[in-house]
């Protein structure tokens, strides 16, 4: 049975999340390459925004899963990277990034078995 990102994402342990995110927050990093290349005017603005919006919630929970600290819950960090993402119209490419790095795992796994 194929799962979604998300659970994946939630199946993970906790140093397993941070890896998860910290390959996440690269890959959007090669959309923003993208960003600065191909869109222009307020479109190219909002989408930079809505990265950096982004960047902003994945970097704060991997420090917080680092060093066990207080941190929102799983469900709700996806639900703040799908909010922030639909708000600066960059759904297509969070979900690309989380589609592409949930297969990859399920791919390294099946190797593994």
């Amino acid at each position: 049975m194929i799962k979604s990102p998300k659970e994946v994402f939630l199946a993970l342990s906790g140093q397993q999340k941070i890896v998860f995110l910290a390959c996440l927050s690269h890959d959007l990093t090669i959309h923003g390459r993208a960003f600065a290349l191909d869109l222009t005017g307020e479109t190219q603005v909002s989408a930079f925004k809505g990265l950096n919006e982004l960047q902003h919630q994945i970097s704060q929970q991997i420090a917080h899963l680092a060093d066990a600290s207080d941190r929102y819950p799983d469900e709700v960090l996806w639900e703040i990277l799908q909010e922030k993402a639909a708000r600066y119209s960059i759904s297509t490419y969070l979900n690309q990034s989380l589609d592409g790095h949930a297969q990859r795992l399920a791919k390294r796994n099946r190797k593994i078995s």
